[in-house]
């Protein structure tokens, strides 16, 4: 029963720190509102695979070598903040020339694929609310000497859930309604969206 208990509020926690607003969530929803939900499925894939990661991480206890050489987490925050200002800076550039854009490639293209899963894996990886999250809040909610079976169901009920919420950003924005009308204000969703990685990347530079 206590390891049920301890499931269930490592569920609730994880699932409020996927509902904060961050890059997943621009990303996904940018790529879905463009009518690219494909691509951002392999994105999903990435972000869960991100995810599971990071639950590795912190049950075989590498987190403590994060907290022993502070530069390796240094080196994953400046890596991402890194790819978000590339990001935000390449919506940004394209929503001044909506009409020049390119024709995206078929999210069947194998290069394709892989690059929007590399997305995802990037930005869960080199997430600072991500790592501390794992690194602490989560090493706090795992109960002491839980048995193998328990740390497997943790892995794989994080894997549900990142799974589940990230294809719902992308089932909710991927609807035709939202669509529509994102087809008339794509030039400022861009900008918007690009400024916000911009600005989370930086944030994410000068954080400790």
């Amino acid at each position: 029963m206590d390891y049920a208990c301890s499931l269930g509020l490592l569920s609730v926690v994880y699932l409020a720190v996927l509902a904060s607003p961050g890059p997943n969530f621009l990303i996904l929803s940018d790529l879905a509102l463009s009518g690219r939900q494909r691509e951002a499925r392999w994105v999903v894939l990435g972000l869960t695979a991100g995810s599971i990661f990071w639950v590795i991480i912190a049950l075989t206890g590498v987190s403590a070598l994060l907290d022993r050489h502070p530069w390796l987490s240094s080196s994953m925050r400046w890596a991402g903040s890194a790819y978000l200002i590339g990001y935000g800076i390449k919506l940004i550039r394209a929503s001044r020339r909506p009409r020049m854009r390119e024709t995206p490639r078929p999210a069947g293209d194998p290069s394709v694929r892989r690059g929007a899963f590399r997305s995802g894996i990037v930005t869960s990886v080199t997430n600072p609310k991500g790592a501390a999250f794992w690194t602490s809040a989560f090493a706090t909610l795992m109960p002491p000497d839980a048995p193998n079976g328990f740390l497997l169901a943790t892995t794989v009920l994080v894997g549900i859930l990142s799974l589940a919420w990230h294809l719902g950003i992308v089932r909710v924005f991927g609807t035709r309604r939202l669509r529509a009308g994102y087809v008339r204000i794509e030039p400022l969703v861009d900008r918007v969206a690009g400024s916000a990685l911009v600005l989370l990347g930086f944030q994410r530079i000068f954080s400790r």
